[in-house]
């Protein structure tokens, strides 16, 4: 049920204002933090500490608020706010190319790939494949429908089986008060 669960995250609504700003600053804080700590060693305007929080971005977040997150932490490297040296730098203007454009790349990918999952889950249902297929995993019953999408969870086993039941004792009441 991994693929189920994958498919129903990818459906959820987008994280909400807190969740999505509170993402966005570990996404420019994290790298900065690594960034400062090896400064030392690393000279230059590498923005690599802060490709794989776009990505997670990306992944995570809307489309606009990744882009967000790729536009801070050029603020941040560049030192706008902070006075930095960084943005006097001959390679700045080259590295924050590069890092746009490499971030762009991977937050069209990750809308792309988010697209046609979703696309191809909501497709038309065909009804002549059949109903409702009931599955058990670890003790949970799991109802899904041919071509609608991820399955959905009913309940635990003995919780299901006792409503299954009891609709099919109403469905005997009901014939018999209808009289067929």
């Amino acid at each position: 049920m991994v693929r189920a669960a994958f498919i129903r995250w990818l459906l959820s609504p987008a994280p909400s204002a807190w969740q999505a700003l509170l993402c966005g600053l570990f996404a420019v804080w994290i790298p900065t933090v690594m960034r400062m700590a090896v400064d030392g060693v690393i000279t230059g305007c590498e923005f690599t500490p802060y490709l794989p929080f776009v990505l997670i971005s990306a992944i995570l977040l809307r489309w606009w608020q990744a882009a967000l997150v790729a536009l801070a932490s050029v603020v941040v490297m560049g030192g706008l706010i902070g006075g930095s040296w960084m943005f006097e730098m001959p390679c700045f203007v080259s590295a924050t190319g590069m890092f746009l454009a490499a971030s762009t790349v991977m937050i069209g990918v990750a809308v792309i790939v988010r697209y046609v999952i979703v696309a191809m889950q909501k497709r038309g249902a065909d009804e002549s494949l059949g109903g409702v297929v009931f599955s058990l995993e670890k003790g949970e019953v799991w109802a899904s429908w041919y071509g609608q999408g991820p399955p959905v969870l009913l309940g635990s086993q003995r919780k299901v089986a006792e409503m299954m039941q009891d609709f099919l004792a109403q469905v005997e009441i009901g014939k018999r008060l209808n009289g067929r």
